[in-house]
């Protein structure tokens, strides 16, 4: 069993971020092993055997399978995503964790969480409370982390993969901005993170230029060589069009609402400086972005 200090653990290897998260791990010279519900699954620049990375079985929402993982692993270090459904905020799976030899967590919260996580406004909206909730969580158990705020997902543009190739966009409040953050960069901070091990204050993550949902799905349709018409819809038809679950798109729609106090300019500033304060990289561009997935819309 291995004992370094470098010696790290991702759960949810196959999602954008976890997977960049792994390989930037291992950039920086950890060893890394991949917890997974099925280890034969494929993983797009993580094929099973490469060096540096191996495969162990666990499922992040069942906490009694957690302790094999990472005796198996020796692995001190654990990269993890919140559970949306959990019913004790994954509490169960972070004693699990602990108790197993975890010693340093980075948990993927959300930018919607505000100051201390147990501040009574965090408690106000569905998207921040369940993050907030699971951070509460991760700090009762004692075990030292770092919580990860990433805002609004460039990835979110594809809910609407059916739109562009339909030609035609349906949004609701198109004039409202979001920051579009890649995933990858998500994930190269976490990365980093996992490797150096040390507790921190919560970290804000955005991307590097502020779009109104209309510009961004303009842009998005210029640089993918699409004529896009952009077409407002009102809250009522977001929700039944959506695919989200209920509480989830009401979140949405209400920080769409409210969306004159999502970016203040010092917060929104340094959030996008922690990419290259944390991560070591210049932020991805929206049209970046795009450019390199394009594959994904069609």
């Amino acid at each position: 069993m291995a004992t370094s200090t470098k010696n790290v653990i991702v759960f949810g290897p196959t999602g954008g971020i976890g997977r960049v998260a792994a390989i930037e791990a291992n950039k920086r010279g950890a060893k890394v092993w991949l917890a997974m519900r099925d280890t034969s699954k494929t993983i797009q620049g993580l094929e099973e055997g490469k060096e540096g990375f191996s495969r162990v079985q666990a499922d992040l929402s069942q906490p009694a399978s957690l302790k094999n993982a990472i005796q198996q692993s020796g692995a001190t270090a654990a990269f993890v995503y919140t559970i949306h459904n959990s019913e004790d905020n994954m509490k169960a799976s972070f004693e699990a964790l602990k108790a197993a030899g975890i010693t340093y967590i980075v948990v993927i919260s959300s930018y919607s969480v505000k100051g201390p996580a147990g501040d009574e406004k965090n408690a106000e909206d569905f998207i921040p409370r369940l993050h907030a909730k699971t951070e509460i969580a991760l700090e009762q158990t004692g075990v030292a982390f770092t919580a990860v705020r990433p805002a609004y997902f460039t990835s979110n543009i594809l809910w609407n993969k059916a739109g562009f190739q339909k030609g035609e966009i349906e949004i609701v409040y198109p004039s409202v901005e979001f920051d579009f953050i890649a995933p990858e960069d998500i994930g190269t901070v976490a990365g980093a993170l996992l490797v150096k091990g040390e507790a921190t204050k919560p970290i804000n993550l955005c991307g590097p230029k502020l779009y109104s949902q209309k510009e961004a799905y303009e842009v998005a349709g210029k640089t993918l060589g699409i004529d896009l018409k952009v077409i407002e819809i009102d809250e009522e038809t977001f929700f039944e069009k959506t695919f989200l679950p209920r509480p989830i798109a009401e979140s949405i729609v209400k920080g769409l609402r409210e969306s004159s106090i999502t970016y203040p300019k010092e917060i929104y500033e340094e959030a996008v400086q922690n990419i290259r304060t944390y991560g070591g990289i210049e932020p991805t561009t929206f049209t970046d972005w795009v450019e390199s997935h394009k594959a994904a819309f069609t």
